[in-house]
């Protein structure tokens, strides 16, 4: 079969993006009718970072997230999974989707499963699992995120920490590369946060490459390798944490952070 022109070029720019960042953003907008959420997006997530986004509400930083993981359709610009261009229309974005797992402020957990059917379902439904090892594979993602003794719980059984935790499992076990986080403590009450939160550290520590949404800034500054604000649409900084929150130099980045600086 003889290729096109097109599908070289393609082939070739994918396989030049598959030895460089996990993640790469180029030029991304997104128009929700007259409202343009985003405008412009620059963004490389290497292997293992840990990228956490804050901004104030409405600054684009979900719609982002949803960009890149399919939910959301561009309007204009690219947006590259581990070299493979999901905004392409040849594209599987389900099969890409596979690597990239996602968890929500809302829990997102069918109420009628308990929380080892809902971490085996995917692996069974999607991937084709026997049940036999789905399960196994689940019991010892409920040990890793602190629930090995609520297999058998429904989700109305379960606190809001621990109903967050299950859906970590969940996307865990269809084994993604990335894992992109939108504000999953937001929801929860304060003592629930540190459970969820430790949980993604844990995450970290391992290597995981992350993209973090959230409002939780000492999570950012303790745990993030890069942080990015938002405003607008637009990343108005990038950086170390520390620096950033420390010595920001865009003056709306002072702005924000000096109106939050004593919950750092």
């Amino acid at each position: 079969m003889i290729e096109t022109e097109d599908e070289n070029t393609e082939k070739k720019t994918q396989a030049e993006q598959s030895d460089g960042p996990m993640i790469r953003v180029l030029g991304l907008h997104k128009k929700f009718e007259d409202f343009e959420a985003l405008r412009g997006i620059d963004l490389d997530v290497l292997p293992q970072q840990v990228v956490v986004v804050v901004g104030p509400s409405g600054s684009g930083k979900s719609t982002m997230l949803r960009c890149i993981n399919g939910l959301e359709q561009a309007t204009r610009g690219q947006i590259f999974i581990e070299g493979i261009d999901i905004t392409h229309h040849a594209t599987d974005i389900n099969e890409v989707r596979q690597k990239v797992g996602m968890v929500f402020q809302s829990f997102n957990l069918f109420p009628h499963l308990t929380a080892l059917k809902n971490v085996t379902l995917a692996p069974i439904k999607v991937r084709g699992m026997d049940q036999d090892e789905a399960s196994e594979k689940a019991l010892k993602l409920l040990e890793k995120v602190g629930l090995s003794d609520k297999a058998d719980a429904y989700p109305a059984h379960l606190s809001g920490g621990q109903q967050q935790r299950v859906a970590i499992a969940r996307s865990l076990a269809m084994d993604p590369d990335v894992m992109l986080f939108d504000e999953v403590t937001s929801a929860l009450d304060p003592e629930l946060v540190k459970e969820v939160l430790d949980t993604m550290q844990d995450l970290a520590r391992e290597g995981m490459t992350m993209v973090v949404v959230t409002h939780e800034m000492g999570f950012a500054k303790e745990v993030g390798s890069r942080l990015i604000f938002m405003d607008e649409g637009i990343v108005v900084e990038d950086g170390d944490p520390e620096q950033v929150f420390t010595n920001p130099q865009h003056p709306r980045t002072q702005e924000f952070f000096s109106k939050i600086l004593s919950h750092i």
